[in-house]
C-alpha cells in the first residue's frame, strides 16, 4: 500500500489519525497542497480529482475519499474498532460523520475557500475552477457558530458523538475543530464546556501525540 498525503489538511489528517491509532506503517508521499502539487499533471494522473487522501492498494486499486479510506482500513485491521462493533453502533458513527461532514466542514469550507485570501478562481476543490462568493464568508460563520453549538449539546448528553466510547466519528469532529480554529482564528471550543472537555481528552490520546 501507499498513502498520498499532506500533513494538517482535514481529509488527509482524519485518515492519519486512524493510521495512528490502529499503529499502522503505511509507506507515504507526501504532495504539497500548498504548492500546488496536487494539480500538476503528474498527480493528475493518480487521482483526476486533484484532492487527498489517496490510498493505492497492492493491486493497484486507488481508493479516494476519507471516508472510504478509513472504511477500508477498518475492515483490514479491525482493531481497535472506531467504525462500531454492530449495526447500531456502525449506523450511529456513519450519521454523525455526515452531520459533522455537512453541518460543520462544509461550513467551515465555505469560509475558508470564499475569503478574498484565497486563491481566485479555487472556492471547491478539484480540477474544474469555480469563483469566490463573497457572501458565503459571513454564512459560513454563522454555520460555524451553529455546528459547534450543537456539538456542545450532544456532548453534554454523551462522553463522545456516536456512542459512549471514541469512534471515527470523535475524529472527524476533532479535525474539523482544529481547522475551524485555523481558518477564523477563534477555537471553537472557548466558552463551550462540553466541547473543550471532549477535545482535551482526545488532545491527550497517544496517536494523536504522536502525530
Amino acid at each position: 500500500m501507499k498513502l498520498y498525503y499532506f500533513p494538517g489538511a482535514p481529509s488527509p489528517l482524519k485518515v492519519g489519525i486512524v493510521i495512528s491509532e490502529k499503529g499502522l506503517e503505511i509507506p507515504t508521499t507526501v504532495v504539497n497542497l500548498r504548492s500546488g502539487e496536487h494539480r500538476t499533471e503528474e498527480f493528475s494522473a493518480t487521482h483526476p480529482e486533484m484532492t487527498l487522501p489517496v490510498l493505492e492498494l497492492d493491486d493497484g486499486t486507488r481508493i479516494t475519499e476519507s471516508l472510504a479510506i478509513v472504511h477500508y482500513l477498518e475492515q483490514t485491521h479491525p482493531e481497535p474498532n472506531l467504525m462500531g462493533v454492530d449495526a447500531r453502533e456502525q449506523a450511529l458513527v456513519l450519521m454523525w460523520c455526515d452531520i459533522c461532514a455537512l453541518q460543520g466542514y462544509l461550513g467551515i469550507q465555505e469560509r475558508f475557500r470564499n475569503s478574498s485570501d484565497f486563491p481566485e478562481g479555487r472556492a471547491l476543490p478539484g480540477p474544474v475552477s469555480y469563483d469566490q462568493i463573497a457572501a458565503l464568508v459571513d454564512r459560513g460563520e454563522k454555520r460555524i457558530e451553529v455546528f459547534f453549538d450543537g456539538l456542545d449539546k450532544r456532548l453534554g448528553e454523551s462522553p463522545y458523538l456516536a456512542t459512549d466510547r471514541y469512534t471515527f466519528a470523535d475524529i472527524a469532529a476533532f479535525v474539523y475543530l482544529g481547522f475551524a480554529e485555523r481558518v477564523t482564528g477563534q477555537d471553537p471550543a472557548e466558552g463551550r464546556e462540553h466541547v473543550r472537555r471532549w477535545a482535551g481528552e482526545i488532545k491527550a490520546r497517544p496517536a494523536i501525540a504522536a502525530l
